[in-house]
């Protein structure tokens, strides 16, 4: 099976660099690290010419002795006429660009949906935890913990326990900072925002970009 270590040792011969799982740590100062779409482009490639070249490892010759004790008994026309029984079975296979093309293009754009399913479905659930600046307020659930009999009905009934889910404040909007100066050994401190809370609204910010970029077939995809 073609995988990123064929791709990265066709585009670029020699390189030197690191596969770690999915990881890859690129250490070659000469040649530059293809892009993640390059090396999906040249494992279909790849994929395709490996495909067409199939009839090479189908084609079931017989050992090279039987071979040569057929030419040698039956003459050199005799062996030809075998051997091209074998080759007529399985046929030579040529590339053909347009077939290429549209394999290359076909993994490519379901490579590109995946990417594009994991980053949405990563950006969903980003979006969807609290916000640090607002907080949480005290609710309430209900769940089942079992089953018992009605009396007055003689049929079974759930059991239920209502949960209460504690309430989580907001952190508060900004902080005391306090910097020191060693040339004049002093200190300062400044109202700054919440680094906390700017991290949480950059975050949820990106995340957000990400959802309203999304194509709707991914969307549909995801979300059902």
């Amino acid at each position: 099976m073609i995988d990123i270590t064929n791709a990265l040792t066709s585009l670029t011969p020699n390189a030197q660099w690191i596969l770690r799982g999915d990881e890859l740590e690129w250490l070659d100062s000469v040649q530059t690290q293809p892009t993640d779409e390059e090396i999906q482009t040249e494992i279909a490639r790849l994929t395709y010419l490996e495909s067409i070249n199939q009839y090479q490892r189908d084609r079931q010759y017989p050992p090279i002795n039987e071979q040569l004790d057929n030419i040698f008994h039956n003459g050199v026309d005799a062996w030809k006429a075998d051997i091209q029984v074998i080759k007529d079975a399985v046929p030579k296979v040529l590339p053909d660009s347009a077939d290429q093309a549209l394999a290359i293009s076909t993994h490519v754009n379901s490579w590109r949906f995946a990417q594009q399913v994991e980053a949405y479905t990563v950006a969903k659930a980003r979006v969807a935890q609290y916000q640090l600046s607002v907080g949480v307020p005290e609710s309430s659930e209900t769940i089942v913990t079992g089953q018992e009999m009605n009396m007055e009905t003689g049929e079974m009934q759930d059991v239920t326990e209502t949960i209460v889910i504690p309430a989580i404040e907001a952190l508060v909007a900004t902080v005391q900072e306090t910097t020191y100066d060693f040339d004049t050994d002093t200190s300062t401190t400044a109202t700054v925002a919440n680094p906390v809370i700017v991290k949480d609204n950059e975050e949820r910010a990106a995340a957000q970009a990400i959802i309203d970029a999304t194509p709707v077939p991914v969307k549909t995809h995801v979300d059902g």
